[in-house]
C-alpha cells in the first residue's frame, strides 16, 4: 500500500513537472532527466540522466540511461539504450573489483577505478526504433536512421541508414544521396508548429515537400 501511494505522488509530480508531456503510470524519470513538449513517457518506462525531445515517445518498459533522444523520434517497447560498458583490459570484468558505487553487497575496492560505465548516447531526430532494440553505449545514432526490432547495435548509425540483425549491419538508406543530404539540411524537426502544420501535408513525398519549403512560410 505504502509503495502504491508512493507511485502516485511520484506520477503527479512527474505531471507537475513536464506539463507539456505524457507521462504514465509506474514510469520512472530521474531528477536529472528532461522531457521535452508534447513528448511521451509510457508505462515502465526507466528514463536515467537522459533527454526525450519534443514530440518523441517511449514505448513501455524501455531503459535509457545517459541517453540524449532528439525530437519526433518513435522508441519501441523493451528497447534499452546505453548499455553499459565494462573494462576488459583489467584482469576482471566485474564491478567489484572497480567501482564500489554499484549496488552490491562486498567490493575489493574502496574506489571507483573505471568511469566510462555509461559513456553518453546520442540519438538524433525522427529516429525509428522497433521492439526490443539493444544500443550499446556512447553510439551516434544518425537523423532519421531506422533501427529493426530486435537489433543489437554495437556501431554508430549513419542518417537515415535502416539496420538490422545481430549485431546490427547497413540493410540500405531510405533515400538517395541526394535526397538526404536536402532531409539533414533542412532539419525540419526545428521548425515552429506552425510550420510543420503547414508542410505536413507534402510529407508524403519528399520532393513536393522540397518544393513547398522554398516556396516559403
Amino acid at each position: 500500500m505504502v509503495r502504491y501511494f508512493k507511485n502516485i505522488i511520484v506520477y503527479y509530480l512527474l505531471k507537475k513537472k513536464f506539463p507539456q508531456s505524457i507521462v504514465y503510470k509506474s514510469s520512472f524519470v530521474d531528477t536529472n532527466s528532461k522531457l521535452g513538449k508534447n513528448s511521451v513517457i509510457f508505462s515502465g518506462v526507466i528514463l536515467q540522466n537522459s533527454v526525450v525531445g519534443d514530440y518523441s515517445y517511449v514505448q513501455s518498459k524501455s531503459i535509457l540511461t545517459n541517453t540524449e533522444v532528439g525530437k519526433f523520434c518513435s522508441i519501441g517497447s523493451g528497447v534499452q539504450i546505453g548499455l553499459a560498458v565494462h573494462p576488459t583490459s583489467m584482469v576482471s570484468t566485474n564491478p567489484v573489483f572497480y567501482d564500489n558505487t554499484q549496488p552490491l553487497p562486498r567490493f575489493f575496492t574502496k574506489r571507483k577505478n573505471f568511469n566510462n560505465i555509461f559513456p553518453k548516447t546520442v540519438i538524433g531526430s525522427d529516429v525509428w526504433m522497433g521492439v526490443d532494440v539493444k544500443i550499446k553505449s556512447g553510439l551516434n545514432i544518425g537523423t532519421g536512421a531506422v533501427i529493426g526490432a530486435g537489433a543489437v547495435v554495437t556501431k554508430d548509425v549513419l542518417p537515415y541508414s535502416i539496420v538490422v540483425g545481430v549485431p546490427a549491419k547497413h540493410l540500405k538508406f531510405r533515400f538517395k544521396k541526394e535526397i538526404i543530404e536536402q532531409l539533414l539540411g533542412s532539419k525540419w524537426w526545428e521548425f515552429s508548429d506552425k510550420k510543420l502544420e503547414r508542410l505536413a501535408p507534402y510529407f508524403e513525398k519528399p520532393d513536393v515537400f522540397f518544393t513547398e519549403l522554398g516556396s516559403g512560410d
